[in-house]
């Protein structure tokens, strides 16, 4: 088994990028060289047939964490042919097609993993969010090379990030946190935008941020509503959605008709509880409500007492379909425009915590609190 560290500074430049040099490591671990049945390998897979002869909600392969540890967070690579799940310390990147393993990324600068990205730039680029204060790390997919690496210790009061999200080009990166949203250059990590421009005494938390597919309008959690927009460019405040709750999970449509967010009332009193949630879709242009609909979700509590906030919204690539958590270990796809349930998948023995649909439409992946990531067939395929 190849093993080989990489290094990680925590000094750099603050706020921004900072350069790769001594300190502390992160260790890239090649599983594919591990013999089936050792008791080093990480990753257990089955799989079904391919999915184009299987019918909609058939499980296609099975990943499991060790010892069970929950996957906050799934997602997939541009081209459809890998997945990448975090749990902990670490990010698993597998090959769909085999089953296998291909990378296990053990980060032991951060305390838990609590969010992933992968955005076509080039060859694609993975990125992962260290609870609690960062760091915002970017790496090559292929080798596990770090490409980036933001720190956000700036010397001024600590917030906790919560999330973060790309822009469509990828040159900026915003990030959400209890105080407020930052929007920053991906090169330099220079803050371009703060959002609100005057925070209130106290902050104005957002456990949400999207992006239009445009790049032009980002969306977070206001102060007394559900959902705020804004100019990505100048932070200048648009219009907002009226529910009197916090957000705690937003998707953007692809034709960035529709937004669907998922709101709770006092989410931080309740953590590791299950609470009645509701899931909403509005047109952004209107604030029409097409699809109103109620779930159960937790914030749960990882190791070190980190936030486990959810990822369980995904539309497809035509944005038809809206998959969803329902009750408990339920997850749900919608025909929106239809108000039509088309598929109630029920795989999974633990709380959903994370949805991610296939940028080719074929495919659905989902993640639970019990460490089992599940690969399905989607609808309409």
């Amino acid at each position: 088994m190849n093993t080989h560290d990489v290094h990680l500074s925590r000094r750099g430049v603050l706020g921004g990028l900072a350069v790769l040099g001594a300190g502390v490591s992160a260790t890239l671990i090649s599983c594919q060289e591990l013999p089936t049945g050792s008791s080093q390998e990480r990753t257990m897979a089955t799989v079904a047939p391919t999915p184009t002869v299987v019918p909609p909600g058939m499980t296609l392969a099975t990943f499991r964490t060790p010892g069970g540890t929950p996957v906050p967070d799934v997602v997939w690579s541009p081209n459809s042919q890998r997945l990448a799940y975090c749990t902990e310390m670490q990010v698993r990147i597998c090959d769909i097609a085999t089953r296998r393993t291909l990378l296990l990324y053990w980060d032991d600068t951060v305390e838990f993993i609590n969010a992933l990205s992968w955005f076509s730039v080039g060859t694609g680029q993975l990125s992962y969010l260290g609870w609690r204060y960062g760091p915002l790390q970017v790496l090559e997919p292929a080798s596990g090379n770090m490409l980036a690496f933001y720190d956000f210790e700036t010397g001024a009061a600590l917030t906790a990030v919560y999330m973060f999200a790309w822009s469509p080009d990828g040159k900026r990166v915003a990030l959400a946190s209890d105080y407020s949203v930052t929007v920053r250059d991906a090169v330099s990590g220079q803050v371009l935008v703060t959002y609100p421009r005057n925070p209130p005494p106290g902050g104005q938390p957002s456990y949400i941020v999207a992006w239009s597919p445009d790049g032009k309008i980002i969306a977070s959690a206001g102060r007394t509503h559900a959902v705020q927009f804004w100019e990505a460019a100048t932070g200048q405040p648009l219009h907002h959605f009226p529910e009197p709750a916090q957000a705690i999970a937003a998707a953007w449509s692809p034709d960035g008709r529709y937004l669907a967010y998922m709101v709770e009332q006092n989410p931080m009193a309740y953590q590791d509880q299950l609470r009645p949630v509701q899931i909403i879709v509005r047109e952004v242009s209107t604030a029409r409500k097409v699809l109103s609909l109620a779930g159960n979700f937790g914030i749960g509590m990882g190791p070190a007492s980190t936030l486990i906030f959810p990822r369980s919204l995904a539309w497809s690539p035509d944005s038809r379909y809206l998959a969803m958590l329902g009750h408990d270990t339920e997850v749900q796809v919608w025909d929106v425009a239809r108000r039509r349930l088309v598929l109630s998948y029920g795989g999974h023995r633990s709380l959903v915590q994370a949805v991610a649909w296939s940028p080719n439409g074929r495919c659905l992946a989902s993640a639970a609190r019990d460490g089992m990531v599940l690969v399905w067939r989607a609808p309409g395929r």
